[in-house]
């Protein structure tokens, strides 16, 4: 467990060295990242049970929240070069590229789901994620706020506005640490 130091019990940010040395290679410095998710173990369990009725049928769900993103917001469809010809809801709910990239966002927010309750974990996630798709993909990270939108209002579609309201804490959380990994890697 990592104990806060003086400076960061008087706001202060302590530099990357002062972070214990047994920190997976998958998160080499967080101390400029907020670290800290206060969720109740009541918050996990209640995120964790609404995640699970929306995942467990992650291939078509994570199809149709990126066929409304790309619908909804087609420059999102920029990004994706096997992805612009594709002009149709139907075409694109056909489409095993997209089927499978759904599968894959849906599959790393189930895997963040799981670590809600410990931030190292769920951090050793976000960041290599939100760094990837600053550096590589070149992604604008607003477009995470807009699909983290749409999982919620197909939760809220599907299941009610109990489940979405259970999830949302999940996503801005999702969203704020993305961002944040996005500000380390120079956006």
């Amino acid at each position: 467990m990592y104990l806060e130091s003086p400076e960061e019990r008087t706001g202060a940010e302590p530099p990357c060295q002062d972070l214990p040395a047994l920190l997976p290679p998958a998160v080499p410095c967080v101390a400029n990242i907020s670290s800290t998710m206060s969720f109740s173990e009541a918050e996990v369990q209640s995120a964790r049970g609404a995640w699970e009725k929306i995942y467990v049928d992650a291939e078509d769900n994570g199809t149709t929240v990126l066929v409304r993103m790309f619908t909804e917001h087609p420059d999102t469809k920029s990004y994706f070069s096997h992805f612009k010809g594709m002009d149709s809801a139907e075409e694109m709910k056909q489409s095993d590229q997209i089927r499978g990239h759904g599968k894959r966002v849906f599959t790393a927010i189930n895997d963040m789901v799981q670590h809600l309750d410990n931030s190292e974990a769920f951090l050793g996630i976000v960041n290599p994620l939100g760094k990837k798709h600053a550096t590589q993909l070149k992604i604008d990270p607003k477009n995470f706020r807009v699909i983290c939108d749409i999982i919620l209002q197909l939760m809220e579609e599907k299941f009610g506005g109990d489940c979405k309201a259970s999830f949302e804490k999940v996503t801005n959380e999702i969203c704020t640490h993305l961002n944040n990994a996005y500000k380390e890697a120079g956006w």
